[in-house]
């Protein structure tokens, strides 16, 4: 497990504003990662803290005082469309993508983290911003992007007040995704943390209790309401979905699919939200753990291929689309 650990240079990162957010929080996280206080480089951690407060686009948590000042921005509009997924999915990628598009306004920040439309109204653009976009480009879109594919909440609220709102959903691999969440996991935990008990000292210690142990709650994690096998099996919450939607107004794409030709992937959403495909910027990959890991062992690969195949084939027949991911090769 990497100790130590450097953040990555800014010029990893792309220069518009929807990534700058991501530079923020990986070099505060690895700071907390790190063992790091605040003490330990005051005018560092003051510098970092004045260019929270100055971003022009969050990853996640936003400084309440820049909520405050939007509250007397004007009225606001709720978004038209929700981009959303599990945890550790890509959405992150997708998400700015999107958000590069001439006619979509993004909200304040990417996450804003619950699926309670009445209080999001401070994240949104105003309605005369919106309609400043509509007047120059002939169409104007706010989007939603949020991994909450879980969360009931969220479909039960947004299609009570959007209806008529289309849904772009984003689906990994769930074996591969369990990785990513492990690695997440640990990067998020403190010191007294995952990283110091017995369940996360090796994937296999950490898929192993899992599986055990289900479906019992897992063992303590820094993600609680994120369970690293729940988190995977995606066929209840997209029928959910697709109630409250409606086939025709759900688009879902697979995270290998997306990653194999970005660009492919981007152009038809824009179709999808009917507006004129336009070619992405591409830039770094975002919300990648920066900690180097060893490779997933064998058996829990197999065991998790194993729990997750007739979850698998339950989606793979609500959406009338295999993604192949029972047939993947071993890591």
């Amino acid at each position: 497990m990497a100790t130590g650990v450097t953040p990555s240079s800014a010029q990893d990162y792309a220069s518009d504003k929807y990534t700058k957010g991501f530079e923020v929080f990986e070099e505060w996280q690895l700071h907390r990662y790190n063992r790091e206080s605040y003490l330990t480089h005051p005018l560092r951690s003051v510098q970092l803290g004045m260019r929270y407060l100055t971003l022009p686009h969050y990853f996640g948590r936003v400084p309440p005082v820049r909520l405050w000042l939007r509250r007397f921005g004007g009225p606001r509009v709720s978004p038209d469309f929700a981009c959303v997924g599990a945890l550790k999915s890509g959405t992150t990628d997708l998400a700015s993508y999107l958000m590069q598009h001439p006619s979509i306004l993004a909200p304040l920040t990417k996450e804003i983290g619950h699926g309670y439309p009445q209080f999001w109204g401070p994240y949104f653009p105003t309605e005369h911003e919106k309609a400043e976009v509509l007047r120059c480009t002939g169409r104007a879109l706010t989007g939603y992007f949020d991994p909450l594919l879980h969360d009931l909440p969220l479909i039960d609220n947004y299609s009570a007040v959007r209806p008529d709102a289309k849904i772009v959903m984003m689906l990994r691999d769930p074996v591969d995704r369990a990785y990513s969440h492990y690695k997440w996991d640990l990067f998020l935990s403190s010191k007294d943390g995952l990283r110091a008990m017995p369940y996360g000292k090796s994937y296999a210690d950490y898929i192993g209790y899992a599986l055990d142990m289900f479906p019992a709650p897992p063992p303590p994690t820094s993600l609680p309401s994120m369970p690293v096998l729940g988190t995977g099996v995606y066929v209840n919450s997209v029928r959910r979905w697709l109630q409250a939607f409606e086939k025709d107004n759900v688009h879902i794409v697979s995270a290998e699919d997306f990653f194999a030709d970005i660009s492919k992937a981007v152009r038809g959403i824009h179709e999808f939200l009917e507006l004129p495909a336009v070619e992405p910027v591409r830039h770094h990959v975002l919300n990648r753990n920066p900690l180097e890991f060893p490779e997933p062992d064998e058996e829990s690969v197999a065991r998790l291929r194993e729990f997750y195949r007739p979850w698998n084939e339950q989606l793979f027949e609500l959406i009338e689309r295999d993604l192949g991911w029972n047939d993947a090769e071993p890591r």
